[in-house]
């Protein structure tokens, strides 16, 4: 199981990077972006360690260099990680400063960890030591080691979780706030793998037992120490990983949903509007060389002027009609729903163009507006969802036509 999760996971890993490494862009490539794909490279280069054959093949160069090379690229995921979070935070030239600083530390972190790992003879690297259970009594340059890989990265994973609490609470988007959230709980796994590595760097210093069974492990959970060592930071990444790449891959996907649902919208007012249109010209919005043809531009247009519309046309609301509808409505076992609701204003809408066509007078007793229409006001989503289905029952229901032909014998009356 173990291999099959550590083997998966680089391959994802840098295909997630390539994507935002190579993904074409319009306009500017955004800041942040190349951090955000090391980040993703740094953790692939982290976790192939976990692999079998390719843990073998560095070690063959020297006993342990997958160590070594597992352990550089997880504090540079560290530190791609803050990275991304500062270009989020503060403008660009801010988050550059701010990254400098965090670079040195970086680079000096992993300068004293190749030292020490290049001064230690290969008889008391750590593979040595497991083979003779004799892991509490690793050399001096592998307790420096440690404390350098443990220091800089409890350092990153302390900047990354308050760097990650403080945009969540500013973040506008929902996808973003829930992603930062994520990271943050990504954030407190990691601090769990840290809080591990420094007990047993102390442990070690004090002649202790740094880690209580020196097999390898053989589960998520077992031997203990595992949990600690092997399932916390996987979890830790798993979930930074999601939290800062979830959100914005979604974003392609909510804004292609997002313009066929105004283009659906669209389509869906077209008849109400058309007929409204025709009826009454004037509430047709102006139009110049700058106008915006995007659809949300053109759906915002066409629910004012619908609205435009419905206000022109209150004198001729037929009680009667409304009274007429909702008795039909009440009958079918709808009232008090949305939809009997929209048939209902739907009927009184094409009672009322009829009566303005033919030029009748004003209705002495004008029918009250629909249910909700001071609770949708300023909410255009609401509006338009409000609108489609008044339009769909404009164009389809039997109710409608009926409250249309009896409104039409009236006048020729």
């Amino acid at each position: 199981m173990i291999r099959a999760i550590f083997g998966g996971m680089p391959i994802v890993l840098l295909a997630a990077s390539l994507y935002w490494a190579l993904r074409r862009r319009p306009g500017q490539r955004p800041a942040g972006t190349l951090s955000l794909s090391a980040l993703l490279a740094c953790f692939a280069v982290s976790f192939s360690a976990y692999q079998p054959a390719i843990r073998a093949i560095e070690d063959s160069i020297t006993p342990d260099f997958s160590r070594l090379i597992s352990n550089s690229a997880t504090l540079s995921a560290a530190a791609s990680v803050s990275s991304v979070l500062l270009y989020l935070n503060h403008d660009t030239s801010e988050a550059r400063r701010r990254l400098r600083w965090r670079l040195r530390l970086l680079a000096l972190a992993v300068a004293t960890m190749a030292i020490a790992f290049a001064i230690t003879p290969r008889a008391v690297m750590w593979s040595a030591a497991e083979l003779q259970g004799k892991l509490d009594e690793a050399p001096a340059s592998l307790h420096v080691y440690s404390v350098a890989y443990v220091a800089y990265l409890g350092y990153a994973v302390y900047d990354c979780l308050t760097q990650t609490w403080t945009r969540s609470r500013t973040a506008t988007r929902t996808s973003q706030r829930i992603g930062l959230r994520t990271t943050a709980v990504g954030c407190v796994f990691a601090l769990v793998y840290t809080a591990h590595k420094t007990i047993n760097a102390v442990a070690a210093l004090l002649g202790w037992t740094a880690i209580p069974d020196g097999r390898r492990c053989t589960s998520l959970f077992t031997p203990v120490d595992c949990a600690f060592s092997v399932t916390a930071p996987a979890i830790g990444v798993l979930l930074i990983t999601a939290g800062l790449t979830v959100p914005a891959a979604l974003w392609p996907l909510t804004q292609f949903l997002r313009r066929r649902w105004e283009r659906q919208s669209i389509a869906d007012l077209k008849p109400l509007w058309q007929d409204f249109t025709a009826a009454l010209p004037e509430i047709v919005l102006e139009t110049d060389a700058t106008t915006n043809d995007e659809a949300d531009f053109l759906l915002h247009r066409r629910v004012v002027e619908i609205n435009d519309g419905i206000l022109t046309l209150r004198p001729y609301r037929s009680l009667a009609v409304q009274q007429a509808a909702a008795s039909e409505i009440e009958g079918r076992n709808l009232a008090h729903t949305t939809h009997g609701d929209a048939v209902i204003e739907a009927a009184v809408l094409a009672s009322a163009i009829q009566a303005m066509r033919a030029g009748a007078e004003p209705e002495a007793e004008q029918a009250p507006q629909a249910p909700g229409t001071a609770a949708r006001a300023g909410d255009l989503r609401a509006e338009t969802i409000w609108l489609r289905s008044v339009a769909r029952a404009y164009a389809a229901s039997d109710v409608v036509r009926t409250a249309s032909r009896e409104a039409t014998m009236l006048e020729t009356v």
